[in-house]
């Protein structure tokens, strides 16, 4: 099993220092080695207090991991102090491990994190042995001394900051303005740009889960260039589904990926299981024009890659409902639009089938006491387009939504629900 080491701060809260490092080189398959620098009493909204271990007691962690275990990659984040930096400088400078220094001063909630000479122990000694140093724009401008405008600025930055010393410079540009965020690799004297959309959060975390990603990257042997381009596509992810713990900023998640695959099995099969029963359970006739599709999204689904579709409609065939095909991800326009309307209103309302929208099944949705809202017009939700069912005026989520699907085509009615089995429970209200 490889190991890979965090020396870095403890956040009571579980967002940010060691409680992320262990959570990104897990998601990684390394197992995380810790040596704690300072206890911190923080939460999502501030720092409460700091209890720093005396330089020895952080070395004493260390030396014990080191002298029993084979490390293949370590990274430093909350130091506090110039003493502590300083000791643990000296204390890996003879070890051959990638060293991932990230030179945390603030935390993610705006309060300080570190002593007023941590800059020059970073800057005089700390720096010299780094593979990679990651620090944001405020943090570079802080051991630089001087403000960081502009990408030009940025770039010449990082040659400033590789000439302490360093391997390689990775300059996050998350605190960055515009709609994309653009973080710089310096290695070798070339630049490596990586570039994605900016989640309009201030996140908690993603600094010590990007450097610990690094790590874990760096510990299974990727290239430098290779490890900072799939950590920052992790921390992407991580900061994309973050979630909120508390009343103040919202915690990154570096499990994310994890999460992801294990929810994509079991969506993938209550889909499909959900579906073969729809198509028994439906009447040809109403089965929609083209075909009926049957979908049931991911939590936090941005897009349709994060939604589950049938490969291929249910179809009617000699006056009965047919299933043709399996479920894979990556619904149609259409569908995605329906799920990313309801889910932007109802996170939980993440399941949809549609049906052949006609008199009958509106009575049927009637007499069953369900509640319908008309397809009004497209518009913008969270930046993506998606269709508007009404739901800011009516104050809640349907059970079903309706309209037409285009011009000249049948109207179609699409069942709503929290999974496919609640989509199933209306479905069988309205067959029965």
């Amino acid at each position: 099993m490889l190991v890979a080491m965090t020396i870095a701060g403890s956040d009571s809260s579980g967002g940010a220092g060691l409680q992320a490092d262990l959570k990104a080189f897990a998601s990684e398959g390394v197992h995380g080695a810790v040596a704690i620098t300072a206890i911190t009493a923080q939460n999502t909204q501030r720092v409460a207090g700091i209890h720093a271990l005396p330089p020895e007691q952080v070395l004493a962690q260390i030396d014990a991991v080191l002298e029993d275990v084979h490390v293949s990659a370590a990274k430093t984040g909350m130091l506090y102090s110039g003493a502590i930096a300083r000791a643990v400088a000296k204390r890996l400078r003879d070890e051959r491990i990638p060293l991932v220094v990230d030179p945390v001063m603030v935390a993610g909630v705006g309060d300080g994190l570190s002593l007023s000479d941590l800059a020059d122990a970073v800057r005089d000694e700390l720096a010299a042995i780094a593979t990679v140093l990651t620090p944001n724009i405020p943090e570079a401008e802080v051991l630089l001394g001087r403000t960081i405008a502009g990408e030009d600025d940025a770039m010449e930055a990082c040659r400033e900051l590789s000439a302490l010393g360093s391997e390689a410079v990775l300059l996050k540009g998350g605190h960055a303005e515009g709609p994309t965020c653009r973080d710089l690799l310096f290695h070798e004297g070339r630049f490596t740009v990586m570039e994605h959309a900016r989640v309009p959060i201030r996140g908690h975390g993603g600094g010590c889960a990007l450097a610990a990603f690094l790590a874990a990257n760096l510990a299974k042997g990727h290239s430098l260039e290779d490890a900072a381009i799939r950590s920052n596509e992790s921390v992407r992810h991580a900061v994309a589904d973050n979630y909120p713990i508390g009343h103040g900023v919202p915690v990154v998640n570096p499990l994310s990926r994890l999460y992801r695959s294990a929810s994509s099995h079991e969506v993938s099969e209550k889909l499909l299981g959900a579906a073969r029963e729809a198509a028994c359970l439906m009447p040809g006739d109403w089965v929609a024009q083209g075909g009926t599709e049957f979908v049931y999204a991911l939590p936090s689904a941005r897009g349709t890659r994060d939604i589950c579709a049938l490969e291929a409609p249910i179809v009617s065939r000699s006056g009965r409902a047919l299933l043709p095909a399996g479920v894979a991800f990556g619904a149609s326009p259409r569908m995605t639009a329906i799920i990313r309307a309801a889910m932007a209103r109802d996170g939980g309302m993440r399941s949809a089938i549609g049906l052949r929208h006609s008199p009958e099944t509106a009575a049927r949705l009637t007499d069953t006491g369900m509640r319908a809202l008309p397809i009004k017009r497209v518009s913008i939700i969270e930046g993506e387009n998606s269709t508007d069912t009404g739901l800011n005026a009516r104050g809640f989520v349907p059970d079903a939504v309706f309209g037409l699907l285009g011009p000249g085509k049948a109207s179609v009615m699409y069942l709503l629900g929290r999974d496919p089995g609640e989509v199933l429970d209306k479905l069988r209200k309205l067959v029965e």
